[in-house]
């Protein structure tokens, strides 16, 4: 696979914070990926985006210490606020989701066609001539999505992208990302949604205090899912299930679990499990919308 990405030994310290937000992380993200990275608040996954597309330290300033890579021809990001990203200057959601292409030349088809066709990815063809301003958190949130697609990206970073979308919605978004990620596009997806990540993700990396504490297939590192605790506690063997049925499909359907000492499972809620993807300690507030897409 083609690698997009790739950071070695990597430190990241943004200005005036008193601890690093990354430390010493070596990975890579290639064509064809969709890696979730998980990890308690404050952990460093937003920041890991902003440094994997080039953004930290040019954007936000900082220190970046390590060796960094970026071979992916075009990088889009797209932040857990949508409102943020929102360029300010277009009246509809069709200019809106327009403007990048535009900003980056062609012919006016060519921008329209790669607008229309984000759309329909997104599904929010509908909402092509509605003011962007007048949309509702969820609309935003998927519009600012097609917004990114639409600069047809090689390396597609993702911030908690389903944080104003209802659960329908939330499936609806992720089931798009198996088949960007099939057309050579890499996709880093920061997430509390372990659950819904575990479904799409080749590969998961959890973070801890700007560390990677492990990294490999979503059902080996991400085992502290509400389901993967109760298989667990049932007695299951790792790879943990990461939804009900194939937990059910591990369970004895005659004799119910098995009884096992599970004095050492988690508590519920605990882990990368339940983490989010807030802000990360030292991440300094600001509106990066403009440059973002």
């Amino acid at each position: 696979m083609t690698s997009l990405a790739s950071l070695a030994g990597v430190t990241f310290t943004y200005p005036s914070a008193g601890r690093a937000a990354l430390c010493s992380v070596s990975l890579g993200i290639a064509a064809g990926e969709v890696v979730a990275v998980a990890g308690p608040a404050g952990a460093g996954a937003s920041t890991l985006l902003l440094v994997a597309t080039g953004l930290a330290p040019r954007l936000v300033g900082g220190k970046l210490e390590g060796a960094r890579e970026i071979r992916a021809r075009r990088c889009g990001i797209v932040f857990a606020r949508p409102w943020t990203q929102l360029t300010g200057l277009c009246s509809t959601v069709r200019d809106e989701v327009a403007f990048g292409p535009a900003c980056a030349g062609g012919p006016r088809a060519d921008v329209l066609a790669a607008a229309d066709r984000a759309m329909r990815q997104l599904g929010v063809e509908r909402l092509a001539h509605r003011d962007p301003a007048h949309l509702s958190g969820g609309e935003l949130q998927r519009v600012v999505v097609a917004a990114a697609l639409a600069l047809e990206p090689e390396l597609l970073a993702l911030d908690d992208p389903a944080a104003e979308l209802d659960p329908a919605a939330a499936d609806a978004l992720y089931a798009t990302l198996p088949a960007l990620a099939a057309g050579g596009m890499g996709i880093l997806l920061a997430t509390p949604d372990v659950e819904r990540a575990a479904r799409v993700a080749t590969r998961a990396v959890v973070l801890e205090e700007g560390v990677v504490a492990a990294d490999g297939r979503p059902a080996d590192v991400l085992p502290a899912t509400d389901v993967g605790v109760l298989a667990r506690a049932a007695g299951c063997p790792a790879p943990y299930p990461l939804d009900v049925p194939a937990l059910l499909a591990r369970i004895e359907p005659d004799s119910g679990a098995p009884a096992h000492d599970t004095s050492d499972a988690p508590p519920a809620g605990s882990g990368p499990g339940r983490s989010t993807t807030a802000p990360d300690a030292g991440a300094p507030a600001h509106d990066t919308g403009a440059t973002a897409r």
